[in-house]
């Protein structure tokens, strides 16, 4: 009389369904981070406030009040909003954040530079050209830096050159070729003399 052997078993064990569903939900954390996440942690919304008064804004009826000599973070939407500030005579004014909606918000109307700052280990001195920036020679090799008064200034590195980043990380610069990297920048106008001055 032959005898039968079990067949072995093909359903999972438990721990097998503990693995496999252990998984799944790290690569939908992996993909919810790249998609959403990421940009969020890079990227800030600020409301600046360079002035030496506390400064209230309006914007889309919540109001925000932001200390002297700071900035806050705050979460809106790319695209069309409204803003008030009465201490600049701002009333129901156009905001538009784009093409992104991280930047620099200026009710105060101040002046901020975008500078292309260059991460370099050769000698590229005789390539920067001289610019004139609000009364001051300032150097640069991508053109001349921009001063702006917009009441949107938006982060062209999408969340890596706004303000709050007095000393942007190296492996966030663009590589352009083998000479160099860069990173546009957004300074409020004294903290780029004052950068300008100690990196040059």
């Amino acid at each position: 009389m032959a005898e039968h052997t079990a067949a072995p078993s093909k359903k999972l064990s438990t721990g097998g369904i503990l693995v496999l569903l252990f998984v799944v939900l790290a690569f939908v954390g992996y993909g919810y981070y790249e998609l959403v996440w990421k940009a969020k942690i890079n990227g800030s919304t600020l409301i600046d406030n360079p002035t030496n008064k506390a400064l209230v804004v309006t914007i889309d009826d919540q109001q925000y009040e932001v200390p002297a000599n700071t900035f806050l973070k705050v979460d809106l939407e790319i695209g069309h909003h409204k803003i008030d500030c009465k201490d600049y005579n701002i009333a129901g004014e156009d905001l538009y954040l784009d093409p992104t909606e991280y930047g620099v918000i200026n009710p105060t109307k101040s002046k901020y530079v975008i500078y292309n700052i260059i991460y370099t280990k050769k000698d590229l001195k005789s390539q920067f050209k001289a610019y004139a920036v609000e009364g001051r020679e300032i150097y640069s090799l991508l053109g001349k830096p921009e001063v702006t008064t917009n009441l949107f200034i938006p982060d062209r590195t999408m969340g890596k050159g706004n303000i709050d980043d007095e000393e942007p990380d190296f492996e966030n610069y663009n590589r352009i070729n083998q000479d160099y990297s860069y990173l546009t920048k957004i300074f409020r106008l004294n903290d780029f003399f004052k950068f300008y001055d100690k990196n040059n």
